[in-house]
């Protein structure tokens, strides 16, 4: 990745977000092979470094104006958001965790949300 941003030589940049985490799922394995409860947010994390890393990477010759900067990193944020989630819900089912009617109640509400905040970014990004 370093060396994509560097050069900025964009067609090498996705290989080191592959072994970035390609890196993680060897850690994982290494590491009794047991399922990592961070997980979702190192998922949320490579997400936001290959944003940011393309973000870098793009020619841009002006500036961007302040409320354009500003709604780009809240869609960020907010994907980075419902890549968690998305993250944390997978976790669940692939662990088969019961806690309880409270536990699948917070599940559902979050799913609820994902979906809410995909079709909310959808429609901005249709108007744009």
């Amino acid at each position: 990745m370093a060396f994509a941003l560097f050069t900025r030589w964009t067609s090498v940049f996705p290989f080191g977000i592959a072994l970035v985490g390609a890196s993680y799922g060897v850690f994982v394995a290494i590491d009794n092979g047991a399922v990592d409860p961070r997980a979702p947010a190192v998922a949320a994390a490579l997400y936001v470094a290959a944003e940011l890393g393309y973000w870098s990477l793009e020619r841009s010759p002006s500036r961007s104006e302040r409320l354009v900067l500003l709604r780009r990193v809240a869609s960020l944020a907010a994907a980075a958001a419902v890549t968690a989630l998305a993250g944390s819900f997978i976790l669940v089912l692939a662990t088969g965790a019961s806690g309880g009617v409270g536990l699948e109640a917070a599940g559902v509400g979050a799913a609820v949300l994902a979906v809410a905040a995909i079709a909310r970014l959808a429609a901005s990004r249709a108007s744009v």
